[in-house]
């Protein structure tokens, strides 16, 4: 029970965080709503920063994990707005805008990843972690 909480409460943060960043960003660039790819862009920066931090501190407890990684990154990404987005674009026939969409969230998310990983890894050895 105690898991099924710590999801919910991280899922709660997550999707209201990516519901406001919708909110304010989308209307600047109608096309590719940057809304999503901010939420996913931002999400594996996290995730990647939180992984090399669970690997210097392994005393996180489970739920904690489990709040951050499933609930809060989980319902923050969005891999299903996205795939809408880019059918959205198919059906328009914006083959470039989709081409474009589809390499910014996927190859963004994983550059953002690997920088979060390399940035969370040079602030411990900077502070000696």
């Amino acid at each position: 029970m105690q898991a099924i909480f710590s999801i919910a409460i991280g899922a709660i943060c997550g999707a209201l965080i990516r519901w406001k960043l919708g909110e304010h960003a989308n209307h600047i660039f109608p096309t590719i709503p940057l809304g999503t790819l901010i939420a996913n862009l931002l999400g594996s920066f996290l995730m990647g920063a939180f992984l090399f931090f669970t690997t210097k501190h392994a005393f996180l407890s489970y739920e904690v994990r489990l709040a951050v990684i499933t609930g809060f990154l989980g319902s923050l990404t969005t891999f299903s707005t996205f795939s809408a987005e880019a059918l959205e674009l198919i059906s328009k026939q914006e083959l470039l805008w989709f081409s474009a969409l589809v390499g910014l969230h996927v190859g963004g998310s994983i550059l953002t990843a690997a920088l979060g990983y390399a940035f969370s890894k040079f602030i411990f050895q900077t502070i000696g972690g």
